[in-house]
């Protein structure tokens, strides 16, 4: 029987006979449904699970789910019960709570310890697993933003990303270099796979426009008529795009800004799905924010990309885990005044040997 186990109440549920699970980078919570059909004869045991009741879903007994059971769905005959229970992680609750401070605003705080205080109330820890920068000498919440758009804002502003990590916490974290020993490789572990290539939300020219504060002797059109320009070279034809800066900067910051529009949205149009048999791979768990390197002769893909998210499913056909993949540059995110970034292409670059082995 595979083993994916649901704790509630102190009890253990297994025998589950379907199951899909998600985690990602770009999910403040990781999902799951777990679904069981019985035969009223056969009924052995009861499922004390009830909606609001706190929860731990394993995998190959990897705690992968820490938070709640947010609905449960019955259908019956005169002869079978039909179960699914579905949840999130505890993060959840950030997602559709309201950020609240009593009274004022910020004043010299990181990311993290103000992230902490928005946090503290719903039981939820924070994780820092790299730099967030300066201070904010100010921070204010918006009216009725969640606390999940609060913490999100301030994470785009540092150029960090914001996710769970199973066990109940959140994570403030960057596009890791982790790497899968394990290659995927098409003839050998990929099942199944589709990617999408695609150029809709790309442009030849990039031209960011933007102001910056008068002064002495700097003013007029060398203030308020600012730009930067950047070429993607992949896209021959006449596409323009204007960007309008989002505040005040400097002729610097725009030539910054706008490569990394390019170079990100170029990466960012490149995705691949690829399913594999079972949940694990040599070294454990398959997980997002990894780096795993794909041989693919149909897509003349052979390069080192970036799981993204995972979703586990078991079903009557056994248990797969889907790996959604893209470039790491889609997750160069820009701070406030800086980034570099190169576009990504299918031919990108070969990390060195003792990476793709």
């Amino acid at each position: 029987m595979p083993d994916v186990q649901l704790k509630v109440n102190g009890s253990i549920y297994g025998g589950w006979k379907s199951m899909r699970l998600e985690r990602g980078m770009e999910q403040c919570a990781g999902v799951f449904e777990l679904g069981i059909t019985e035969l009223w004869a056969d009924l052995i045991e009861s499922r004390e699970i009830s909606p609001g009741d706190e929860c731990t879903v394993l995998l190959k007994e990897t705690t992968v789910i820490t938070g709640y059971v947010d609905e449960m769905t019955f259908a019956y005959t005169d002869t079978t019960h039909d179960l699914s229970v579905r949840g999130r992680d505890k993060t959840g609750d950030l997602v559709d709570c309201s950020a609240i401070k009593p009274a004022g605003q910020w004043s010299g705080r990181k990311l993290e310890q103000i992230a902490a205080d928005l946090c503290k109330p719903f039981g939820i820890k924070v994780i820092t697993e790299t730099d967030t920068g300066k201070p904010f000498p100010r921070f204010a919440l918006q009216q009725g933003e969640s606390v999940f758009e609060a913490v999100e804002r301030m994470a785009r502003i540092r150029a960090v990303l914001v996710t769970s990590d199973g066990k109940g916490n959140l994570v403030i974290t960057r596009a890791s270099t982790k790497r899968v020993a394990t290659v995927l490789e098409l003839g050998a572990n990929i099942k199944e796979a589709n990617a999408t290539l695609s150029f809709k939300d790309r442009f030849s020219k990039y031209i960011l426009k933007g102001q910056a504060a008068g002064g002495d002797f700097f003013s007029g059109k060398a203030a308020s008529q600012i730009k930067a320009e950047a070429t993607d070279p992949r896209v021959t034809r006449y596409r323009p795009l204007i960007v309008v800066s989002e505040g005040q900067d400097i002729a610097a910051s725009l030539k910054d800004r706008v490569k990394w529009e390019a170079s990100v949205r170029a990466a960012r149009s490149n995705d691949i799905s690829i399913t594999v048999q079972g949940w694990t791979h040599a070294e454990g768990l398959w997980e997002p924010n990894t780096l795993v390197y794909v041989r693919d002769s149909w897509t003349r893909l052979d390069a080192e990309l970036l799981i993204k998210k995972v979703s586990y499913r078991l079903d009557n056909g056994g248990t797969f885990t889907e790996l959604a993949l893209t470039s790491a540059d889609a997750y160069k995110l820009l701070p406030l005044k800086e980034s570099k970034g190169d576009g990504f292409h299918w031919d990108t670059p070969k990390p060195t040997k003792e990476a793709s082995k």
